[in-house]
């Protein structure tokens, strides 16, 4: 909000800046292509005698001849008013809400495929559209009423800027159509409030891949997409379903988006929508979202979705994709893995549309996908140049931007999530040598992580009798010999592949790297199932990295066919010719892995654990975490205990909202802590987690952030 006492000059010069600002970042072409319902400074009626009008003045139908009309932008206090509006007689006390409406004609609804709407508020705004609520900003979510206040203060840079949804160009009707708005103020004082709109069809472009997510990092997320024609890229995100936030862009146009989120909260949800300044094309609902992923070697229950061979484009592979969606259900998927041969045959750009982008549309645009290449998407791409389909679709982290150690190159890479670290080789085409760029690489990545859980994942498996055989195969046997060694000696716990079209899963073993009529006893460092339910979990003595205490080995190729083999490899604990993809759980020292097929049937499943039998499992994490400014130098916190066995729960404040450092420990079940010994005046942002006992310490994840400033 602006302060009282900015001179009428002034306002006029902000005003030309705002408007020479929209014009030099609205691309021109895609106005052309719209047809604009309610263009910025229509006239509007309008109600602003401090009344509570209820529900009914939203409906078409509603009378409102009786209210006043002026043109925007309509408010007061910021001098570029095209029309005042009254806050009342007290200017201590001004009205909370005022009232708006504008009819509009509409010929035939059904000409139109879409609408946007851009809105200029100050401070909080709620629309409707025929009197169904459209658009919600800088509002409380339930039940508003004239005296609801905006949660925020509107200020600076953001009076000025306009905030963009998608509506639902259904709600239209033919003949006479009435936009109502209700713009709330954050503060009874404040001098100010503003309302600008304008309602247009969407443009004729479109989006015709995507969106999707890459580079997931806990404090950045790339958005990637791609539009009939050049435009220059827009995503709008925030917190909530709908909230616009922020926004950032792309600098010039073009059909292949690629936009960076950054300055991200680690472990925080966001919603997010794509298009342009003067359109959004896709999102802006409850369905287009991410998780950030939890600052790096935190313990957070993370479920993995791992696919191999899916790109057969056919029932196969939806019915793989479906069965997963059913056993998932309403858990989120934090990150998924393809294991090579995305898109058959060649790997072409249209395969790729058909495998991945048409079959996988709704998890594509709310969880990271990390992929490798197999034979085929190499058929069409080049791993030394970096070209082709495979890598011009697919943005990964040469340069460490996820974690782990910089390649140099999207072939092979590595990232963190929470405390585990993946590894991603490339089987196909890259020199595969022990002393090759690659494989030192592999071995000074393994050496500069400290993460507790290691999964590797590459196209060609080192142990197979199923499709193809990895006693025969070039790239299968130089992955056994050159690449584990390196694996095991760092204390690798899982390894994934794909290429045979079969499911194949080993014991806890280490050691082996010749042929499979090598393989010995004494290389099980457990011969059981791995089954809790059977002959018991898996269990590696180190909770963390250590040499040859045993990996497991899967081969998960069976995601878009299943054709079979000898399917007879020593290594392997079972063998089976069945579609199918693996689901990995991992919580703290555990990991439960599972194989479900097409008929969403697990047809397998282990426990890997890590560490002295006694070591405790994460608890679940604290929400609702509230902080109250109760003197000049006390904030008060309260919080929601979500976990039945925490052992305390660990405060964090920070100043700026970027460094926390722990301020202190309260016991189990205590959900409350004053904050005391602040100076007055000042803002602290708070977080809070629970732990248990235990060597090493489980945290959960954080709450959510708040923030709170002290009185003056």
């Amino acid at each position: 909000m602006t302060q009282p006492g900015c001179s009428s000059r002034a306002s006029l010069l902000r005003l030309i800046a705002a408007v020479l600002a929209f014009f030099a970042i609205s691309p021109g072409p895609l106005r052309a292509q719209q047809s604009v319902l309610i263009p910025p400074g229509a006239v509007w009626k309008y109600l602003d005698n401090g009344s509570d009008q209820g529900t009914a003045w939203r409906a078409r139908a509603f009378v409102d001849t009786g209210w006043k009309s002026g043109a925007a932008e309509l408010g007061y206090g910021d001098g570029d008013e095209a029309t005042l509006v009254s806050y009342g007689a007290n200017s201590s006390a001004k009205y909370t809400t005022t009232y708006f409406r504008h009819a509009f004609s509409v010929a035939d609804p059904t000409a139109y495929g879409g609408l946007t709407l851009r809105l200029l508020r100050d401070d909080g705004a709620i629309v409707y559209l025929n009197g169904t609520e459209v658009f919600r900003t800088n509002m409380p979510t339930g039940t508003v009423t004239a005296s609801t206040l905006a949660p925020l203060a509107i200020a600076g840079t953001d009076e000025t800027t306009y905030v963009t949804a998608a509506v639902n160009p259904g709600l239209l009707v033919a003949g006479t159509n009435v936009l109502a708005v209700e713009i709330h103020q954050a503060d009874p004082a404040s001098s100010d409030i503003s309302f600008n709109l304008e309602l247009a069809t969407s443009a004729g472009v479109t989006v015709t891949r995507g969106p999707y997510l890459q580079l997931g990092t806990p404090s950045s997320t790339m958005v990637r997409w791609r539009t009939s024609a050049p435009v220059i890229g827009r995503v709008q995100y925030g917190q909530s379903a709908g909230a616009n936030t922020w926004a950032a862009q792309d600098t010039a146009a073009t059909t292949e988006h690629k936009i960076v989120l950054s300055g991200l909260l680690p472990n925080t949800t966001y919603y997010y929508s794509v298009g342009t300044d003067t359109a959004v094309l896709a999102g802006g609902d409850a369905t287009h979202f991410f998780l950030t992923p939890p600052i790096a070697g935190t313990s957070k229950a993370t479920r993995v979705w791992v696919l191999g061979d899916s790109g057969t484009a056919n029932a196969n592979a939806r019915a793989v994709r479906d069965a997963y969606f059913t056993y998932t259900g309403s858990r989120h998927t934090n990150l998924w893995l393809m294991l090579g041969d995305n898109a058959y045959t060649s790997g072409t750009d249209a395969e790729f549309q058909t495998a991945v982008f048409n079959m996988y549309p709704t998890m594509l645009r709310k969880s990271v996908l990390w992929p490798t290449l197999g034979n085929h998407d190499g058929v069409s791409a080049d791993s030394a140049t970096q070209t082709g389909p495979y890598y011009s679709i697919f943005s990964l982290p040469k340069s460490a931007e996820a974690g782990g150690l910089a390649s140099g190159t999207e072939a092979y890479y590595s990232f963190d999530y929470a405390n585990i670290h993946f590894v991603c080789l490339e089987s196909f085409e890259t020199n595969r040598s022990a002393t090759g760029p690659m494989l030192t690489w592999l071995k000074n990545d393994l050496a500069s992580t400290s993460q507790p859980w290691v999964i590797a994942f590459f196209h060609h498996p080192p142990y197979s009798k199923g499709s193809h055989d990895s006693d025969t195969e070039i790239e299968l046997k130089e992955m056994r010999q050159n690449a584990l060694p390196i694996l095991e000696d760092a204390g690798v716990d899982l390894v994934l592949s794909g290429h045979s079209h079969s499911y194949e899963r080993s014991f806890l073993i280490d050691g082996h790297y010749g042929t499979s009529t090598t393989f010995t006893s004494s290389m099980k460092k457990n011969g059981g199932s791995g089954r809790e339910d059977g002959t018991g979990a898996y269990r590696k003595p180190t909770y963390g990295m250590a040499a040859h205490e045993g990996a497991v080995y899967a081969v998960a190729g069976s995601s878009g066919q299943a054709t079979g083999g000898l399917l007879n490899h020593p290594a392997m604990f079972i063998s089976l010719n069945s579609l199918g993809s693996m689901v990995l759980d991992v919580n703290g020292n555990r990991l439960d892995a599972a194989f479900i097929d097409q008929a969403g049937v697990k047809r397998d499943y282990f426990t890997l654990l890590k560490g002295a039998a006694s070591a405790a499992t994460t608890p679940s994490a604290p929400t609702n975490l509230r902080a109250t400014a109760s003197t000049t130098t006390r904030i008060d916190l309260a919080w929601t205990d979500t976990s039945s066995d925490e052992s305390g729960f660990q405060l964090q404040r920070s100043t700026d909202n970027v460094t926390f450092t722990t301020i202190a420990t309260r016991a189990s079940n205590v959900t409350t802590h004053a904050d005391t010994g602040l100076k007055r005046n000042r803002t602290y942002y708070y977080r809070v987690r629970a732990f248990k006992t235990g060597s090493p310490t489980p945290y959960s994840t954080f709450s959510n952030t708040v923030s709170a400033r002290t009185a003056k």
